[in-house]
């Protein structure tokens, strides 16, 4: 089978939007790279500053979705963006994204481990030698590699919730799972018991394969579903906690069903600067309560909201 595959190029500022174009697409699948060996890099981990890096699948015959990508990027960065187009054959497609998903930590104990280079030893030398924990993943198109912002923010606040002894949730909910990764993350701090959901099948695929990699305490339970959020899991069972790497848009588009989620805490991540304001005022109307916790990455936020 071949793909279509488009390299995008667009400012960061952009690319909150731009992954709600490629939503509403339901596009085969999309990941963003920070190892890029075609693009201008820094010093140490070669990693992609300035602009947002993203591969895009469609099938062939999508040259429509292909042409609205096009006008987005003529209309919002016409002299700061850029885009490739190619066919390629699925084991392309499939294992392009290796060539730049590498290991890397996030916080005191974390870090994220390609599936393919989980038994390598200078891998596990990478870790284990210093109690690390390490979270497997292979993200495929799913989103969730480690490296955007929001999900390195939810990570490094759970990290230190941990490492502060104040991480003592037994169920949680995971909104938008993308690779599973925030869901592996839980579990390997103590979660006994985790509901994931995404709208992307692919997603859904890729967290269900992810967990196998992975290895957990007896008893651990774990379910995950194509669902949006307005499945009525979120409300009929009891949770610790919930997360939601979810863009601004679709948080407050489903700010009533955000409302009825059974969690007395919710850790928010991909909400913009511009619109952290906005959001938190939803928040207060919607569900009301208070910030525990924020914090800024390159214009992203993670907020961690305790309700009333």
């Amino acid at each position: 089978m071949e793909y279509r595959e488009l390299k995008v190029n667009l400012p960061k500022e952009l690319s909150d939007p731009f992954y709600e174009l490629l939503d509403s697409l339901q596009c085969a699948g999309y990941y963003e790279i920070l190892f890029d060996g075609e693009a201008p890099k820094e010093k140490d981990q070669g990693l992609i500053r300035d602009n947002t890096n993203i591969r895009i699948y469609l099938q062939t015959d999508e040259v429509d979705k292909e042409l609205k990508v096009l006008i987005f990027l003529k209309l919002y960065a016409p002299d700061n963006s850029n885009s490739e187009s190619r066919i390629i054959e699925t084991r392309d497609y499939e294992e392009a994204y290796k060539e730049y998903y590498k290991p890397f930590p996030i916080g005191k104990k974390l870090w994220v481990i390609p599936t393919w280079e989980k038994k390598e030893p200078n891998t596990i030398g990478l870790w284990q030698p210093t109690g690390g924990i390490p979270l497997f993943i292979n993200p495929g198109v799913a989103f969730g590699t480690g490296h955007h912002e929001t999900t390195k923010l939810i990570l490094e606040h759970l990290d230190a919730l941990y490492e502060d002894g104040k991480f003592s949730f037994q169920t949680a909910c995971d909104v938008g799972t993308g690779s599973g990764i925030l869901s592996i993350g839980l579990a390997k701090f103590g979660v006994s018991k985790i509901f994931a959901l995404d709208i992307d099948p692919n997603a859904v695929k890729a967290a269900w394969s992810n967990w196998t990699e992975n290895e957990y305490p007896k008893g651990f339970q774990f379910s995950v579903e194509e669902s949006g959020i307005d499945n009525p899991k979120l409300s009929n069972q009891k949770y610790d906690l919930a997360i939601a790497n979810i863009t601004f848009a679709v948080l407050s588009q489903n700010i009533r069903h955000l409302a009825k989620i059974n969690a007395p805490r919710i850790i928010f991540s991909g909400i913009i600067t511009e619109k952290k304001d906005e959001f938190l005022s939803l928040l207060q109307s919607h569900l009301p309560g208070k910030l525990l916790y924020s914090k800024e990455w390159n214009e992203w936020w993670v907020l961690d909201w305790q309700r009333n």
